[in-house]
Order: C-alpha cells, then structure tokens, then sequence
C-alpha cells in the first residue's frame, strides 16, 4: 500500500516545492538521433513569440555608422603601426571581420558617391568643380577599399598574388 502512496507523495512535495522555487531541475532531453520521429515534440520555448528585448533593432543611422567606422578605423591604423598593440590584433578571425565591415562601409559610401556624381553630371556643366571633388572622394574610396582588400589578404595568411590568393585553377592539374 505504501508503493501506491509513493509517487501521490512525491507528486504532492514536488509542487510544493515546486510552488516555492525549489523545484527539481529538468530532466535532459534525449538526443535526437535516439528519438523516434513521432516522439519529436515542440517545446513551449520554441513557439512562443520571442521577447521585446530579443526583436532586431533598428538600423543604424548614418552618424552612428559613421562613428563606428571612425573607431574600425582607428583600430586597423593602430593594427598596421603595431600589429603586437593588443592581443585581439593576433586573432585573425576578429581582425578579418573588423577589417572586412570597414570594407563593406566604405563600398557602400562609395556606391552613394558613384550615384551623387551621376546626378550631378547630368544636370550640371562638365567643368563643374564638384565633379571634380566628388571625383577626389571617388578615388579616396577605391584607394582604402584596395588597402583593406590587402590588409585582408594579410590578415588572413595569402601572400600571392593572383584572384584573390588562390591564383588560377588548371584544369589538367590532379591532387
């Protein structure tokens, strides 16, 4: 009679404690490879809307962008003076991404100025002197976009020269 009594009792005490924050923890579940597929359930978690705290964010605007990319910039000067400076400067995974995000900002402005200039071009004289400073900022962008482009190559180990380190593919070639 008391093995009938047993699991009243632990069910009893469990939400007791259960109701005063000392509950027992979750049991593990099994790894999927062991669960037959009428025993996959979804959780609770999993189909409940996802907290305010956990929704994307808005987008940046141009003036935090800009900042940001002032401070990438001023990380990868420090980086090409001395590459030593800080230990995050030996990890090649975070300066490939530092470098390769100042990259995309700057094609981006780039693009935005390539556009400005077509404007400009076609609604004023071509002798225009801010063609030729949109045109100075043009080559500014392509001179830090083949820098970073090189800087990426060295960050990431490729020394030769070619289509972006892995040089041509032969096709008469074998492993």
């Amino acid at each position: 009679m008391s093995d009938q009594n047993e699991p009243e009792k632990k069910g009893f005490l469990d939400g007791i404690l259960g109701g005063l924050g000392f509950g027992k923890p979750a049991a593990k579940p099994a790894p999927r490879a062991a669960m037959g597929s009428d025993q996959l359930q979804r959780s609770p978690k999993a189909t409940s809307p996802m907290p305010a705290a956990a929704k994307a964010t808005a987008p940046l605007s141009d003036q935090e962008r800009a900042k940001q990319s002032e401070e990438r910039r001023y990380l990868i000067a420090a980086f090409e003076a001395t590459p030593a400076l800080i230990p995050e400067f030996q990890n090649p995974q975070y300066m490939y991404k530092l470098i390769s995000n100042e990259r995309d900002y700057v094609q981006e402005c780039l693009n935005k100025v390539l556009v400005d200039r077509k404007k400009l071009a076609s609604t004023t004289d071509p002798e225009d002197p801010g063609l030729d400073r949109l045109d100075a900022r043009i080559q500014e962008y392509r001179n830090d976009l083949t820098r970073l482009f090189l800087l990426i190559k060295r960050v990431a180990g490729v020394q030769r020269s070619g289509t972006g380190g892995t040089d041509f593919l032969d096709p008469l070639k074998r492993n």
